[in-house]
């Protein structure tokens, strides 16, 4: 037998490694860069900031619940913990002096390995480098460092490949008696891949910012190999289903790399056409893939580092927080990243092991209702459904809204928000484009299109009228890839204004419980969400129409899929309901009629719509990915009957400069009245149009 003393120590070693592997955690935090920004300028109150840059890294012990979600987790190598480690590129932005913080922290789910907060946010032009900002003019007009927010990023994409301070990660790859899994997959390629040219070659994953799921061989038969052609991915009328292309013949393609043209050098990563890829189509890849990295842990990521940078004073190695104090953390997603937060709380990341909220608010931009392709075997979270392309994602099944409510096909009631007692205050955002082509009617409204739901008590959601995905302010409107891929001119309207105040709204509501503006979308019992068909678009000459969007339902990806994860077995997936898709009805002008209305959308000098047509070379008449169109009107009523034109000129709506600035003045003081503008946004929307060429 052990000695009394002996058998104590051996009981506490059990019982500590038990702790150990008890909770996932953070288990180093470590910076190995620290640079002040912008030359040491103050930003307000909060003075110079600092960036630190670095690697955290983190462990989870694969049977505990929490983890559990995770797929495939239990198929990742362990150490001598019995936990699964894995880690990812971190970069946080703060006060030197953190006596100066707000003590929010504001984490922006990184878009691609890309910092992208800044762009929306702060006004930063494109040409800037937001993946490393350092310069003044990197930080735009520095909204958000003025406030004093802590702000942070961290890897959480195991398809990142190094580039261009690109975020990434390092997680294990998934294995089955000890060696990699394997499964049939399905990837696209389209005009989003090409760059506007006829490449002959291109990486698996479509580009190389982009890491490759490989083939298992070059070898068509062992790799169980077929390519498709077609020339778009959504049937019409507008369905669930995808429509199956054309079999491209075997000797017309191979698993090589040929980027001076056929028939290159055999590649498992890489696919040749002979006659090259053409912008009007899209290709179809169906193959046995290789080599799949536990994509889930991109969710314990953002858990466990927003987590230890909120409650935690030193890490597991005993290095310190170097934010410590912060009382708040925010959570902001834009596009794909949105969806990644909605899929994050779905899925119950938004609790930590120690049943401590994360994300206390969440504002969720243009994410439609989609949630992300992530906590799959061979996940694709860079793949995006639009009606052109991409439409094999698993992305809209059940549920759609943030409250729970009954399942139509099984009974059982399921939401978003599920968990009371940590799921956060949200902001969720919306462009009109995305009732277009990330079918955003679905957050509020039945599947049957025939009623509005109740929202939860937590959740306000906006209508950016009239406006289009994303852009940057200042860039000048152009037709899409190469210029040339959109029928229309894009819209410019920049969003800046109004997501400036919401995240204020935001940040107000879960510190001080001041309620935000009331949710302002377009409503099915008010007329203004209706079905495409439906909707009053004037007869612009030159704008073609045709009504189409991107169709939904619910559709079958296989037995290994439940809850929006698994493995997918039916690549291309069948539907077994379908889904009524509505838009936002239009004025006389063609501007959105609902939701929150921009000076330039409610004072307009244009048409503005938060959709665009392809050109016939990309595919037209199909919707011309996540752009809008501007359309001016014309100067004078001679010069608008005479094109044929039935808009009203500028002359009729406004008579003169002056006229037109007034009721500007009027639209943005209103905005401001209702807490949807701040006062130097206002002033700086007046400036703007003053300064403007209408009616001089």
């Amino acid at each position: 037998m052990l000695p009394i003393r002996a058998f104590f120590l051996l009981a506490l070693s059990v019982c500590l490694a038990a702790a150990a592997t008890a909770e996932a955690k953070l288990t180093r935090i470590e910076i190995t860069q620290r640079e002040v920004v912008a030359e040491g300028m103050p930003f307000g109150d909060a003075g110079a900031y600092e960036k630190l840059s670095g690697r955290a890294y983190f462990e989870a012990d694969p049977l505990l619940e929490r983890n559990a979600v995770v797929f495939d987790i239990d198929r990742a190598p362990l150490n001598a913990r019995k936990a699964v480690e894995f880690s990812a590129d971190m970069v946080i932005l703060k006060p030197v002096d953190m006596q100066k913080s707000s003590g929010t922290l504001l984490f922006d789910v990184n878009n691609r390995g890309r910092k992208v907060l800044f762009g929306r946010f702060q006004d930063t032009a494109s040409d800037v480098s937001m993946n490393n900002p350092i310069t003044a003019r990197d930080f735009g007009n520095g909204f958000l460092l003025k406030r004093g927010h802590v702000i942070a990023w961290v890897g959480w994409g195991a398809d990142i490949a190094p580039g261009d301070h690109r975020l990434t990660v390092d997680f294990p790859i998934a294995q089955d008696q000890g060696k990699p899994v394997s499964e049939r997959i399905l990837t696209e390629f389209s005009d989003r891949n090409f760059n506007g040219g006829t490449p002959f070659s291109l990486p698996l994953s479509g580009g190389p910012a982009f890491k490759s799921y490989p083939a298992v061989s070059t070898d068509k038969k062992q790799a169980q190999a077929e390519l498709y052609v077609l020339p778009s991915d959504s049937p019409r009328p507008g369905g669930p289903e995808i429509p199956r292309g054309e079999a491209v013949p075997d000797e017309d393609w191979a698993f090589a790399d040929c980027p001076e043209g056929w028939p290159g050098r055999p590649s498992v990563a890489h696919i040749c056409l002979k006659k090259g890829f053409v912008n009007a189509n899209n290709y179809h890849l169906l193959y046995r893939a290789t080599g799949s990295p536990v994509m889930g842990l991109g969710y314990l990521t953002t858990r466990d580092f927003v987590s230890f940078l909120k409650y935690e004073d030193k890490d597991a190695a005993g290095n310190p927080n170097p934010v410590r104090g912060i009382n708040t953390a925010l959570c902001l997603g834009i596009s794909s990243s949105g969806m990644y937060l909605r899929d994050f709380l779905y899925q119950g990341f938004n609790v930590d092991e120690k049943e401590r909220q994360v994300c206390q608010g969440m504002h969720i931009h243009v994410a439609g209702v989609q949630k992300l392709f992530l906590n799959y075997r061979f996940a694709q979270p860079n793949a995006f459904t639009q009606q052109h392309r991409e439409r094999f994602v698993p992305d809209t099944n059940f549920p759609r809204q943030y409250s729970v409510r009954i399942n139509p096909f099984n009974r059982v009631p399921d939401g978003i928000l599920k968990r009371p007692s940590t799921d956060p205050k949200i902001l969720h955002t919306d462009t009109s484009n995305e009732y277009w082509q990330f079918r955003a009617s679905l957050t509020g409204a039945s599947e049957g299109g025939k009623m509005d739901f109740n929202e939860s008590h937590r959740v306000r959601r906006y209508l950016l009228s009239s406006l289009q995905h994303g852009g940057f302010k200042g860039d000048p409107p152009n037709r899409g890839i190469a210029n040339r891929q959109c029928e229309q001119w894009t819209n410019t309207t920049h969003p800046g204004p109004i997501l400036r105040a919401l995240i204020v709204a935001l940040e107000q509501w879960v510190k001080t419980n001041t309620t935000p503006p009331d949710t302002q979308v377009p409503k099915i019992a008010e007329q203004t969400l209706v079905e495409p068909s439906q909707l009053k678009l004037p007869k612009i000459p030159g704008l073609t129409y045709e009504g189409l969007f991107n169709g939904s339902g619910d559709r079958d990806y296989g037995p290994r899929v439940k809850m929006n994860a698994g493995v997918i077995d039916m690549l291309i997936p069948q539907p077994h309901s379908s889904h009524k898709i509505l838009v936002p009805q239009v004025d006389s002008l063609g501007n959105d009629i609902a939701g929150i209305r921009h000076p330039f959308v409610e004072v307009p000098v244009a048409t503005l719509l938060g959709w665009n047509t392809r050109s016939k070379e990309f595919g037209g008449p199909d919707l011309c990915d996540l752009l809008g169109s501007s359309i001016p009107l014309a100067r004078t009523q001679a010069q608008a009957d005479a094109a044929g034109d039935p808009r009203p000129a500028l002359e009729t709506l406004y008579g003169t400069h002056e006229n037109y600035v007034r009721k500007v003045v009027e639209a943005a003081k209103n905005l401001e009245a209702r807490r949807m503008m701040l006062p130097e946004d206002v002033e700086m929307v007046i400036r703007e149009a003053e300064a403007s060429s209408v009616l001089r």
